[in-house]
């Protein structure tokens, strides 16, 4: 009698549970267990970073050049991996064409930003690391295409393995350089040759979608199909680097590292968003999903962000200075009493990431950036307001409120979409 019970049971999870589900929660599974040690590995190296340069000074000139790194790559076209991210879950039967024409449109962009730099270096006495930190930049976008590639493939194991060695191979560095005196110039070098390697191991993983039978690559259409991709990279890119580039302008270097130090820690907590993002995302945009089996995945996705998010706040709020402390060590006291403040922040990616989701794999990217345009504008506005009058504490309010406005438009965003498309 028992077991006739438990056979009903099971039969009527397996009803309940659709496969579409059980392959998102086995990718989520696998993606953040890996993403749990690459972050650990992440976290060590920054912690190790930050030891190295001996002080928020010093950090706060590598942050300063980390921002223009950013700034300047966004004429990469890094929103394409996302666009591929969609298109590998509407017709994986394309992806490798459509890697390789990402592929030959990278190398385009990144040709021409490297021609520029080497001119400006060569006419106007531009830093070298400039250029080195660049190249790295330009690897590691390389990279996150190959991990996109994996994750359409549903090879979220992968994907995992390779973010941890990657990381694993940031730990070695900073170890090795500790043997040094502090040079930003050490690490700039470091990093990239980091990035090459774990690039070569990508490329060879996925050599089958950097080469094969050669036909068009029609890179205008691409360029047409894809632009407000690349627009919502170039967006998300100016709005999230805009706090620490004002502040470089009118503060100095030590308050640029401080604010910096606790900007990271806040980072690091956005595993869980990030990981169900890039698993959910192909899945969501299969054009034979099923509505039931959306409003199952859209309902665990919202209530993993919730839940993480409260979570992740109070552990903040609560425990914030220990982690710092123990994190960062005494140097960085002042960094303390931006934690608590910030520790809102991960709740609104969290649900952002999802709202995002939503609107992108129902073909709504266009008011995803018309969102963003509006977030930019504020963003830069509230930044040229608050930090020259209120130095560390404008830039913490100014990042809250972006970050805030920026999930409250996103879910509107995304509801909307859900009724238009009758989705809901």
């Amino acid at each position: 009698m028992i077991s006739s019970k438990t056979r009903h049971v099971k039969v009527r999870l397996q009803q309940f549970i659709s496969p579409t589900v059980v392959t998102l929660g086995r990718g989520f599974a696998a993606v953040t267990a890996g993403s749990l040690l690459g972050r650990l590995l992440n976290a060590i190296a920054g912690l190790l970073l930050v030891r190295y340069f001996n002080g928020p000074a010093l950090y706060g000139q590598y942050a300063i050049l980390v921002t223009t790194l950013a700034l300047i790559s966004t004429v990469l076209g890094l929103g394409l991996d996302t666009w591929l991210l969609r298109e590998g879950g509407r017709d994986p039967t394309q992806l490798a064409f459509n890697a390789r024409r990402l592929l030959m449109f990278k190398l385009i962009t990144a040709s021409f930003l490297i021609s520029v730099l080497v001119l400006a270096w060569n006419h106007t006495g531009l830093n070298w690391i400039l250029i080195v930190g660049m190249l790295g930049v330009i690897a590691e976008s390389y990279i996150r295409t190959g991990h996109v590639i994996l994750h359409a493939l549903n090879r979220n194991t992968l994907v995992a393995i390779l973010q941890s060695v990657d990381s694993f191979f940031a730990v070695v560095l900073i170890l090795i350089l500790m043997i040094w005196p502090p040079q930003i110039a050490f690490v700039v070098v470091g990093q990239s040759v980091v990035s090459g390697i774990t690039l070569a191991i990508v490329a060879i993983l996925l050599a089958e979608y950097w080469r094969g039978t050669w036909r068009p690559l029609h890179l205008p259409r691409l360029i047409r199909n894809t632009s407000f991709f690349v627009l919502a990279d170039v967006l998300a890119n100016i709005y999230s680097q805009a706090q620490i580039a004002i502040l470089a302008l009118f503060t100095n270097d030590l308050i640029v590292g401080t604010f910096r130090s606790a900007n990271n820690l806040i980072t690091i907590s956005f595993l869980v968003p990030m990981a169900m993002f890039n698993v959910g995302l192909p899945v969501l945009s299969r054009p034979n999903l099923e509505r039931r089996h959306r409003h199952y995945l859209l309902a665990g996705m919202v209530s993993v962000s919730v839940l993480y998010g409260i979570v992740v706040l109070g552990v903040f709020w609560q425990f914030g200075s220990h982690i710092l402390r123990i994190v960062y060590g005494n140097n960085y006291e002042a960094t303390i009493r931006l934690l608590t403040p910030l520790s809102v922040i991960p709740l609104f990616k969290s649900l952002s990431f999802v709202a995002v989701a939503i609107m992108l794999s129902l073909g709504k990217q266009r008011l995803r950036v018309f969102i963003q345009s509006i977030v930019v504008m504020l963003s830069l506005l509230g930044g040229f307001i608050f930090i020259p009058r209120l130095g560390l504490d404008g830039a913490t309010l100014t990042y809250i409120l972006v970050e805030g406005l920026l999930c409250i438009l996103y879910w509107t965003g995304a509801i909307y979409t859900l009724r238009k498309t009758n989705s809901l």
